[in-house]
């Protein structure tokens, strides 16, 4: 209907006499704006055109008289809902009959009564009002309930509702797909007999939710561990939610309504994710999570018993070269099949996990004896003595363990797991492929190997390395013809601490690669300083396997010659025979390299590692040095005479030059002259000096 701009209603006169119409619109003026027809065939379009609420029809007319235009406009569904009033002088019953009978609202008698005709229109505009409001209103519930239908129908979880007996009233896809009902066949049946829920466990029927929310009218969860039986199936599915009930404004029940889902899948993953953070992803086994809590509630047992808990932290030997030789992939499948060989030796109540890349633990609960955990071992030890097999080819792996027990060795968790380490590393030292128990002497050596390398890292760190240089002599005319670099570290007390305590430490902790690098620099910068002051002395710097095989220690060099302004000659590096062969390829092709750039390569210890001449006529060395093991002793043992004698031969039949170390007094610099060797370096010509001293030294040569 019309309502124009200002929100007055609208209100149309059909009428030929032009005097009713003034009359009327002076009437009704106030009640609504007011338009007008007097040709009777113009009144159809017009209230087309203007969707009056109320029309004003006069019964007598030329052309079209009211009953007809009545028609028109009942007859037409774009006009039909407007209040048709009808107007006549004439007041028989019969007239107003027809009017209302035509589908007129209301008649109103000529002459007007002015109260009477205000009020009748009045209150059939009220009424327009009204359906309108109501028309309003009904669309309005019908599109909120046109969106609440597609939100139960796209809705992930299920839902049900019934009335306040338990009879199904909706069901949306959702609770027909779970409950495998459509929501015609459920339409009227109980809840009970479409939705049947049972505990997951005792398979008994529970009561569903819905019947306590319609009795307790509150809201009522589902049952924990709740499944729903599938009608067609008879598949059980996980459920959780809630019902509740559903009351109308005036608090009185309706019904109730039950959400709820399929839990299934997120049970899965948490159980899954559960798993994942407490075992190892590639073995299955208890990961280091799981295994603090085992060990944790082993030891609280055992406290309460008076019994031990032993731990054996196992390590395979040699595993990263294994690893990195054949592969990441063929590593993890011997990874798996050495889990499960380990477990064929293994009591139930034992625990193996899995804590780093090759480490495993074992936690042995409850023992009585301690011959149990080294039973345990020994079988561990006897398993791994077959090889494994892969795709027909055979690979042999071997176990080094340590052993702790509680409360024995090891006063707390903590405890127990750091001295098993210490046992290990103990196994390790001795030769691998056995097993170690703890001790407090082994935990009080472990502590000052700790501290020393703290003490190490603490050295390099703060620039107290310092680097002492050893003659290098010419036998003959007693001329110093190099220099050997060796390190020292200056302890926080002022001592120097001997190389023979802490070189072994920093190549089993890594800490030889910064430590070399520091006296590599040093070595150089000294070389420089010595050429400015007149003195062009070359200078030997030992090189660690580790360094050897470092790519930048190339790069390293080549800068130090270069800010240096050092000729590569002034250089010679000093590398053991068991450096030299761990990659022979690789090997040759560094020293290539540094031969290449004029760096002169010598072979150290020679004679005490795994000497082949192959390797020497491969690797093209520059100088060999006797190890002073031989020259010590080669006065009063004809063997060790013998080796130096030999190892002097074969240097002069490959002219590679020869020095000898160890010369400790005139004897020994007479014999090797005798043998031919040309150069030397010991204590009886000088000790390991602070550059400072080395110059007095070398000064006092010269005159």
């Amino acid at each position: 209907m019309a309502v124009n701009d200002a929100g007055r209603q609208v209100i149309l006169i059909v009428d030929d006499q032009a005097g009713n119409i003034a009359l009327l619109s002076d009437i009704l003026s106030d009640l609504g704006d007011i338009y007008f027809v007097v040709d009777s065939t113009q009144a159809y379009d017009k209230a087309l055109e203007l969707q009056p609420d109320v029309i004003l029809l006069d019964i007598e007319m030329p052309q079209l008289n009211g009953f007809e235009v009545c028609q028109q406009l009942k007859n037409s569904p774009l006009t039909c809902d407007i209040s048709v009033i009808f107007i006549s002088a004439l007041t028989e019953a019969e007239f107003e009959f027809n009017s209302l009978s035509y589908g007129a609202v209301d008649f109103i008698a000529r002459p007007f009564n002015r109260e009477i005709c205000r009020l009748r229109v009045h209150n059939h505009l009220i009424l327009q009002q009204q359906a309108r409001a109501l028309k309003l209103s009904q669309q309005q519930i019908y599109a909120e309930k046109q969106q609440l239908q597609v939100t139960l129908n796209s809705i992930g979880d299920a839902v049900i509702a019934t009335d306040v007996d338990g009879c199904i009233t909706f069901m949306n896809p959702i609770a027909e797909r779970m409950a495998g009902w459509r929501a015609s066949e459920a339409a009227g049946k109980h809840i009970t007999d479409v939705m049947q829920l049972r505990d997951a466990d005792s398979k008994q029927a529970s009561t569903n939710p819905i019947m306590l929310a319609l009795s307790e009218k509150r809201i009522v969860a589902m049952a924990l561990n709740c499944e729903l039986v599938n009608r067609n199936s008879a598949e059980a599915i996980p459920v959780e939610d809630s019902a509740a009930p559903i009351f109308d404004i005036n608090g009185d029940m309706l019904g109730a309504i039950i959400v709820f889902h399929d839990v299934g899948q997120a049970r899965a993953l948490a159980t899954k994710m559960s798993f994942l953070a407490n075992h190892d992803q590639l073995t299955g086994l208890p990961n280091r999570v799981l295994l603090n809590d085992r060990i944790h509630q082993a030891c609280r047992l055992a406290a309460m018993i008076d019994r031990q808990v032993g731990i054996i932290l196992l390590d395979i030997d040699q595993f990263k070269y294994l690893n990195d030789s054949l592969g990441h992939q063929l590593g993890d499948a011997l990874l798996l099949m050495l889990t499960k060989r380990l477990q064929t030796v293994l009591e139930p109540e034992l625990t193996l996990a899995r804590i780093g890349g090759d480490e495993f633990v074992l936690i042995y609960p409850d023992i009585a004896h301690i011959e149990q955990i080294s039973i345990l071992a020994q079988n561990i030890l006897r398993v791994m003595r077959q090889p494994f097999d892969i795709e027909g080819k055979k690979y042999n792996m071997s176990l080094s363990m340590g052993i702790s027990l509680f409360p024995t060795d090891s006063a707390s968790e903590e405890e127990l797991m750091r001295h098993a380490d210490v046992a290990l590393f103990k196994a390790k030292q001795e030769g691998r492929n056995r097993y170690c128990f703890f001790s407090e002497e082994l935990g009080q050596r472990m502590l000052q190997r700790h501290q020393q390398e703290q003490h190490l890292r603490s050295a390099i760190e703060h620039n107290r390395l310092e680097v002492y240089f050893q003659p290098k002599v010419a036998l003959g005319s007693g001329n110093v013809v190099g220099a050997e670099a060796l390190v020292r570290i200056r302890s926080e007390d002022g001592n120097i601490i001997s190389p023979a305590e802490f070189i072994p430490l920093a190549e089993e902790t890594g800490l030889i690669v910064p430590l070399g690098k520091v006296v590599l620099i040093k070595s150089c910068q000294q070389a420089a300083l010595w050429k400015n002051a007149g003195s062009i002395l070359p200078v030997s710097v030992n090189i660690a396997a580790a360094q050897f095989t470092d790519p930048g220690l190339m790069g390293l060099i080549e800068q130090l010659l270069m800010e240096c302004q050092l000729s590569p000659d002034l250089l010679e590096l000093e590398v053991t025979e068991t450096a030299l062969i761990q990659d022979p390829e690789r090997t040759a092709e560094i020293l290539k390299k540094f031969r290449a750039l004029g760096i002169r390569i010598a072979i150290d210890d020679f004679g005490t590692g795994y000497s082949s001449l192959s390797y020497l006529k491969r690797f093209k060395v520059d100088v060999l040095k006797i190890d002073m093991s031989f020259v010590k002793d080669m006065l009063q043992d004809k063997s060790d005479y013998e080796i130096v004698k030999t190892i002097i031969s074969l240097g002069q039949s490959m002219n590679i030059e020869l020095i000898a170390e160890g010369i400790e007094t005139a004897a020994h610099q007479a014999s090797l002259q005798e043998l031919g060797c040309l150069y030397g370096q010991g204590y009886y010509y000088s000790k390991p000096l602070p550059p400072e001293q080395f110059i007095q030294y070398l000064q006092a040569v010269k005159h």
